[in-house]
């Protein structure tokens, strides 16, 4: 079970940052308290998906499994960071 928290952590992440940004856009609409919770949760989530790079970047693979979900880990990080940081851009450019 912990592999596969490791392996989907950053896209799990993202994901949560999806809906929570769909929830607060439909809720609050172009207000500017949606601008700074979606501000918040942008810099939450990233910091969520930085514990879980630590986490991946520290583990020492002991054989080439680990060693894989490590690697993967880590992209899936690096790609959950980036499509986060895409979303809340909106935050910062209205």
């Amino acid at each position: 079970m912990r592999n596969w928290l490791l392996l989907l952590g950053g896209l799990l992440v993202w994901a949560f940052h999806f809906f929570a940004l769909y929830a607060v856009g439909s809720i609050f609409l172009t207000t500017d308290l949606a601008r700074g919770l979606t501000i918040a949760l942008t810099l939450a989530c990233l910091a969520v998906v930085v514990l879980i790079a630590r986490r991946a970047w520290h583990g020492r693979p002991r054989d080439t499994e680990s060693q894989w979900i490590r690697i993967v880990a880590l992209w899936g990080v690096v790609i959950g960071a980036i499509a986060i940081l895409w979303q809340g851009l909106v935050a910062l450019l209205i």
